[in-house]
């Protein structure tokens, strides 16, 4: 049996073809039709998508050349400049879905921010690995004079190419750019949501989601022990062919775990609504219900005395509903702060006549909830 690793660079690109398509399309139903809102971030990830079935497209056209396989074995040897022709237009179409799935995550995350430092780090990463993509995709076009002779060599083209490994050793850059961006998408969420006062289920799923992204890395990681393939010029298309298929895995894993990430409101719309971390008073008299309006309590009936307050304690829990930082368009239910009120004989007149109660939180984590909360409101 004559080995290749065609099956296996079909089979990748097919199945995270269709797995990326369902949770993109799942997304922008659940942004258009449920949130009413498809954002920036949102049109990103359609652009990814795009580009990504380009490139699986280009893989499966590429297999069916030669793709995979030992240039020995590929029949007629005419296919050889067909199928590097393809591989070449996979690793231009690889360079720029690589770039704007970072750029849809790094804008999604951008509207969470709640500290200036972490703006920062995320324009940062996003700075950096346009200018390292953009770097690597010219390199790749130009690396041969005149460009066809990449694939051209093949067929008796005239012409020269640049030393192979300065092709290898910058993938180790860009994966190693790549493996750091990465990692920063992952860990940063952490950050932001550790001190928000937020219910630990929702926030366990918070960071499980965004901790997902760094399976994508994974494959980067496993990819490096193989970029020095990309030297051999005698059996390419088989060499590199663990190249491929990683990076086919790398961009099909970081769009659906991206596109999962936003997909809440669908799941309380089907499943129902949860009613975690919402919280019910029970007195021993009927007492009228009070609205939570952006931080504060605002009595809607002072037809009450103050006189009926007296030895009463009263314990007020203030829901701040919102959107999801997961979904941004479904209600937070989580998030919530109780604050103990005592009102004694001696204060109640004063606290009675007072439209709204501050919360108790610490004037630390305060602003931050707040912050994420007008955020994400839209």
């Amino acid at each position: 049996m004559v080995e290749n690793h065609a099956g296996q660079a079909a089979g990748a690109a097919g199945l995270f073809l269709a797995l990326s398509w369902i949770f993109v399309l799942l997304r922008c139903y659940c942004r258009i039709i449920i949130v009413r809102r498809f954002g920036p971030e949102d049109y990103l990830c359609v652009i990814t998508q795009a580009l990504f079935t380009m490139y699986c497209t280009c893989v499966l056209i590429g297999v069916k050349y030669g793709t995979g396989r030992h240039v020995i074995d590929i029949i007629p040897p005419t296919n050889i400049p067909i199928a590097l022709k393809w591989w070449w237009l996979c690793e231009q179409l690889y360079c720029w879905s690589s770039l704007t799935l970072k750029l849809s995550i790094g804008v999604f995350l951008l509207r969470i921010v709640v500290h200036r430092s972490q703006t920062i780090i995320l324009w940062t990463v996003m700075i950096v690995s346009a200018i390292m993509s953009i770097y690597f995709f010219l390199l790749f076009i130009f690396q041969c004079q005149p460009v066809e002779f990449f694939w051209g060599q093949f067929a008796g083209m005239d012409g020269h190419c640049i030393n192979p490994v300065i092709i290898s050793r910058t993938a180790y850059v860009y994966s190693a750019i790549s493996c750091w961006a990465d990692w920063t998408f992952c860990i940063l969420p952490g950050f932001m949501v550790w001190n928000v006062q937020m219910n630990p289920r929702i926030k366990a799923s918070v960071l499980l989601l965004f901790a997902l992204g760094a399976v994508a890395s994974t494959t980067t990681i496993v990819r490096f022990p193989y970029l020095s393939t990309l030297q051999d010029k005698a059996d390419f298309l088989y060499a590199t062919s663990n190249v491929g298929i990683l990076s086919t895995s790398e961009i099909g894993i970081g769009i659906t775990t991206c596109a999962a990430a936003t997909l809440r409101p669908l799941f309380h719309r089907f499943l129902g609504r949860s009613q975690v971390g919402s919280s019910s008073i029970e007195l021993s008299r009927p007492w009228p219900r009070c609205t939570a309006r952006e931080g504060y309590i605002r009595s809607q009936d002072a037809s009450h005395s103050a006189g009926d307050l007296e030895h009463i304690g009263v314990t007020t829990v203030t829901t701040v509903e919102s959107h999801s930082i997961l979904g941004l368009g479904n209600g937070l239910s989580g998030v919530g702060i109780r604050t103990p009120v005592d009102l004694s004989k001696a204060n109640v007149s004063k606290a009675w006549h007072t439209s709204k109660l501050e919360d108790a939180s610490s004037e630390e984590d305060r602003p931050a909830a707040d912050h994420i909360m007008e955020l994400i409101k839209e």
